[in-house]
C-alpha cells in the first residue's frame, strides 16, 4: 500500500496537468470576481445578490451554488487524466497479479484526489481573498466556526464527487467518455432529472440526497441538521462508490 501510494504521489508531483488546472483555475476564479464588480450595480438594482458585501463563507457559498459548478469540471479532468494515463500505459500490469495490489490502487487514487481537492480549496480560497480585495476592499472572513464547518462539509462533498469520477473512470475505462459524463454531472442534469421526476410524484423528495445538489444548495451549516445531512450524503457517496471502484477492478481483466 505505502509503494503504490509513493509511486502515485511521485506521478502527482510530477503531473503538469495537475499545476496546469490550478493555475487555469485561479486566473479565472480572479477574473470572475473582476467580471462580478464590473455588473455588481447592475445585479444589484435588479434585486440579485450584493456581491461585495459578503464575507467569505457567504461568497464561496454563492460561488459554489451558481451553475455549472466549476471546481468539479476541474475535479473530473483531473481524476479522469490521473487514472487513465496509468491505465493506458500498461504500467499497473507488472503487479496487478496480486489480489492487494489492485485493492491498494485505487485506495491511493482515493488520497490522491483528497490531496488534489484539498490543493484546488487552497487555491479557490487565495484566489478568491485577492479578487475580493482587489475589486471588492472586502477581505473579511465571517464566523470562524461557520467557515470551517463550511469547508470541512464542501470539501467532503467534493471528495465524493472525486471519487464518484473515479469509479466511473475505473468502469468505463475510457478518457473521453469519463470526461464528458463528469460534464453532465457537474452541469446537474441528473439533479434537475430528479426533481423534474419529484414534480410529478407527491411526497416524494429524494433529490435533496443527490450529490452535487447537496453540493450546490446553499446550507446554515450552523443548523445541525443540515450539516449532519451534508456529512451523511458525503460519507455514503464516499463509501459506496469507492467500494464499487474497488470490487470492479478487483475483477478487471488486464489482458
Amino acid at each position: 500500500m505505502l509503494n503504490l501510494l509513493k509511486m502515485d504521489a511521485y506521478r502527482f508531483i510530477r503531473n503538469k496537468t495537475m499545476y496546469m488546472l490550478l493555475l487555469l483555475f485561479c486566473a479565472f476564479q480572479i477574473f470572475g470576481i473582476f467580471m462580478m464588480r464590473q455588473y455588481s450595480q447592475e445585479m444589484e438594482a435588479g434585486g440579485g445578490v450584493a456581491v461585495g458585501s459578503l464575507d467569505a463563507s457567504e461568497f464561496i457559498q454563492y460561488t459554489l451554488s451558481q451553475p455549472p459548478s466549476w471546481m468539479l469540471l476541474y475535479i473530473t479532468v483531473f481524476v479522469v487524466y490521473f487514472y487513465m494515463s496509468e491505465y493506458q500505459s500498461g504500467f499497473g500490469k507488472n503487479y496487478m497479479s496480486m489480489r492487494r495490489a489492485r485493492i491498494y490502487t485505487i485506495l491511493a487514487k482515493i488520497w490522491i484526489s483528497a490531496l488534489f481537492v484539498g490543493l484546488l480549496f487552497l487555491t479557490m480560497l487565495v484566489s478568491d481573498w485577492i479578487g475580493r480585495g482587489l475589486f471588492f476592499d472586502n477581505t473579511t472572513w465571517g464566523d470562524t466556526g461557520y467557515f470551517v464547518k463550511l469547508l470541512i462539509g464542501q470539501f467532503l462533498l467534493h471528495w465524493a464527487f472525486a471519487i464518484l469520477m473515479l469509479c466511473i473512470t475505473v468502469l468505463c475505462k475510457n478518457l473521453l467518455a469519463g470526461v464528458i459524463i463528469g460534464f453532465v454531472l457537474a452541469l446537474n442534469i441528473p439533479g434537475m432529472l430528479l426533481g423534474a421526476l419529484e414534480s410529478l410524484v407527491n411526497g416524494v423528495n429524494i433529490s435533496q440526497y443527490w450529490l452535487v445538489n447537496t453540493l450546490v444548495a446553499v446550507k446554515d451549516f450552523n443548523d445541525a441538521g443540515e450539516f449532519m445531512q451534508t456529512l451523511l450524503v458525503a460519507f455514503v457517496f464516499i463509501v459506496v462508490f469507492a467500494a464499487i471502484a474497488v470490487r470492479h477492478k478487483i475483477r478487471e481483466d488486464l489482458n
